[in-house]
């Protein structure tokens, strides 16, 4: 008998690749890595500028009816016109606990010298007002202003007022102890809390630290990791390009979208690697070529990440519906960051793979006939005494989940400017120190913008609203007549809001055409849309989430419970977020639209984990029954899912990083709640819940018989490792 001749490994790939696919992604591994790297090289200049385009002003969050936003365009219009420099104030203040001395109002002419000399050399700086004393004697401040060209705001802020504080801070030393000195005012609000282009690559570059060393331990491999960190580069690069391309389009990109833009590329592109990867590092135990094995990997994998993508996406568009253009803008963002992060994950990464073949796992390349265990003995065990008593165990998890929900009943607003300034900076401290010593509204007052030929009964019915303390004359707003309204009450607390929707009820009957606006005006309609979206968005995205999922699986009871369990998920994970904000950080309320951004992510982001557990359960209790299936589906991806959401709870945890006060707290309450949703709520409650309700749980898919799974939830759960 003769002995076969020997077959060299390149005729072996050859002989196994005769998938049509795998074929294909032989000859378009090359050229698929060359055009994804001449993307990034062409995209990166747009990618990078997206700061410079970024609007992130108080009106930007409101919607185009509010009245405010009205005020706001049409002194833009009159005073400066679209992309010509704004105009920020500086407020120098000076207070001691007792009568300023002598030499203290010699030290606040010293410092307001020194600020009159920088004007020359700090560029858009105004030569400063004369100083003015408080009532009580005890304080005093100048101001100046700061004039900035559009969209470079915080950079030029940043510079104005670092030299003014030096400049201030200098001659108050000269003074004897006790006198305090602090810089405050819209610039220096604007540069204590401003993201800067600078933070948003440290924010990038902590993002991208984290993902590599949570990878590293991931993978255990030295060279794995760089693949799927090259596919969140490519995708990052493409989404900000993308969001640059919005912006220009007249939709509104804040700061805080561009932020939440990087981590969120970046963590569902590291999600999707994880799956992708580990599908393809199976399958390589099985399949001679790369080829083969990426070619079955991408048919298994492809339609469970597209269903995950589709849904945050379809999550995200729903944003379009929102009143406040801020997060009416978030939507599309949002949207582009997801599909970046699928398209690279899918294509750029694949190929990156196939290029360096099984030398990408070194030094232990999977190879056909490598054993190897997909369950993991951790979730294992955790599934096996999860089925013990699962109805004790689902209705211990949902009164835990209750129970860090209580805090939400205090859950407090501040839609102050210096709410979203984390800490205690100057720009804080001399807003305490002016409110501690003049009238409350005296450095926020209301803009009054009416007709001419109305301005006489307009300054009438404000001067006869409760709580208006003055009514003075302005400077014109282009043909309408404009007063300064000054209110009795802190012009950001909950009466100054009844305050405005009274003053704006007796204007719209005594002077028809009056509008107000203003920095308290801007927060109130700010609040108002908050609501209106609220009530809006959170039934709508829940409502869009349970028909996908259903049609997923079609099971509605499973997408009921699914849905319930995520709604149940962000409130026990915003309930203990408003704790840390409240008591362990000192932070005093959440800006009013704050809820909805985190409200978003988690709900949309949980949804991959429920598509990930509940459509492998499927698959397996199609075989096995619930009970086994349960526990196997449990089994498999729970060791996936811990690692995808760890992955994801990292990158938004890097928001905590930047000096927004806002942008934090998205991504504090963002990365708890994943955390939470991947350790108990997807792993230890939904299996909880699935085993009690049995075969119910797949109503009316349930009734079918073995052989005719749905195809749509056959396609997604054989797709998961």
């Amino acid at each position: 008998m003769s002995t076969p001749p020997a077959v060299t490994r390149r005729q072996q790939r050859r002989l196994a690749s005769s998938d049509p696919l795998a074929r294909a992604l032989r000859w378009l591994r090359w050229p698929v890595v060359v055009i994804w790297l001449l993307a990034i090289v062409a995209l990166d200049p747009l990618a990078g500028s997206l700061s410079n385009v970024t609007n992130n002003s108080a009106a930007a969050y409101l919607a185009s009816s509010a009245g405010s936003t009205k005020v706001f365009e049409l002194e833009q219009a009159a005073q400066r016109g679209p992309g010509k420099p704004d105009a920020d104030s500086v407020i120098v203040v000076f207070a001691r606990n007792g009568a300023l001395t002598a030499a203290d109002r010699g030290a606040i002419a010293s410092a307001r010298a020194r600020v009159a000399g920088l004007v020359k050399t700090v560029d858009g700086l105004s030569a400063p007002g004369e100083p003015v004393p408080s009532a009580d004697g005890e304080a005093a401040y100048f101001a100046a202003t700061v004039t900035t060209p559009a969209n470079s705001e915080t950079a030029n802020d940043s510079a104005a007022v670092q030299a003014i504080r030096q400049a201030a801070g200098a001659a108050a030393s000269r003074s004897h102890d006790g006198l305090q000195v602090a810089v405050t005012g819209t610039a220096a609000i604007v540069a204590d809390s401003g993201v800067t282009k600078k933070l948003q690559a440290d924010l990038q570059l902590t993002a991208l630290a984290i993902i590599i060393v949570i990878l590293l331990l991931v993978y255990r491999r030295p060279v794995l990791w760089l693949f799927p960190l090259f596919g969140a580069i490519g995708a990052i690069v493409v989404a900000k390009a993308g969001a640059h391309g919005l912006a220009n389009a007249g939709l509104t990109v804040s700061s805080l979208s561009a932020s939440i833009l990087i981590v969120l590329v970046l963590g569902a592109a590291s999600d999707y690697a994880l799956l992708l990867v580990h599908r393809y590092r199976q399958e390589l135990r099985q399949h001679a070529a790369p080829e083969d094995a990426m070619a079955v990997a991408l048919r298994r994998t492809v339609p469970t990440l597209i269903a995950s993508a589709g849904t945050v996406t379809c999550a995200m568009l729903c944003l379009l519906a929102a009143q406040s253009a801020s997060l009416h803008g978030l939507g599309p963002v949002g949207a582009v960051a997801i599909v970046s992060a699928l398209l690279a994950q899918t294509t750029f990464l694949p190929a990156l793979l196939l290029v360096f073949g099984r030398v990408a796992f070194w030094p232990r390349a999977p190879r056909p006939g490598t054993p190897a265990s997909d369950e993991s003995r951790i979730w294992s065990g955790i599934g096996t005494r999860v089925a013990r008593r699962p109805a004790l165990v689902a209705l211990a998890a949902v009164v835990l989940l209750g129970i860090a929900s209580v805090s939400l009943a205090a859950l407090h607003t501040d839609n102050s400017p210096t709410s979203s300034v984390k800490g205690h900076p100057g720009s804080v401290t001399g807003q305490q120190m002016l409110a501690r010593h003049y009238p409350a509204g005296a450095f926020d007052p209301l803009d009054l913008l009416v007709p001419p030929r109305r301005a006489v009964a307009a300054a009438t019915a404000a001067r006869a609203t409760a709580g208006v303390a003055s009514v003075t004359p302005s400077t014109p707003a282009g043909s309408y007549a404009r007063y300064s309204v000054t209110l009795s009450a802190d012009p950001y607390g909950s009466r100054a809001g009844t305050i405005i929707a009274g003053l704006r009820d007796r204007l719209a009957r005594d002077a028809p055409g009056a509008l107000v606006g203003g920095g308290p005006a801007i927060q109130y309609d700010t609040t108002q849309a908050a609501r209106h979206d609220a009530l809006l968005l959170i039934p709508l995205v829940l409502l869009v989430i349970a028909v996908i999922i259903a049609l997923l699986l079609q099971a509605i009871i499973a997408a009921v419970v699914l849905v319930a369990t995520t709604a149940l998920s962000f409130a026990a994970s915003f309930g203990l977020a408003n704790l840390l904000f409240r008591d362990a950080l000192g932070w005093p309320g959440i800006g009013s639209s704050i809820p909805l951004y985190i409200f978003i992510f988690l709900v949309a982001l949980g949804v991959d984990y429920n598509i990930f557990l509940s459509a492998r359960i499927r698959e397996e209790s199609r075989h096995t029954g619930v009970l086994q299936g349960t526990l196997r589906g449990l089994s498999v991806t729970g060791g996936v899912i811990t690692a995808a959401g760890v992955v994801l709870a990292g990158t938004f945890a890097a928001l905590t990083r930047l000096p927004s006060a806002s942008v934090a707290e998205v991504g504090i309450a963002v990365a708890l709640g994943v955390l939470l949703d991947t350790l108990l709520v997807r792993t230890v409650l939904v299996p909880a819940a699935f085993l009690t309700l049995g075969p119910r749980v797949w109503w009316p898919a349930g009734r079918v018989r073995a052989g005719a799974l749905p195809a749509a939830a056959e396609s997604a759960t054989a797709s998961h490792p």
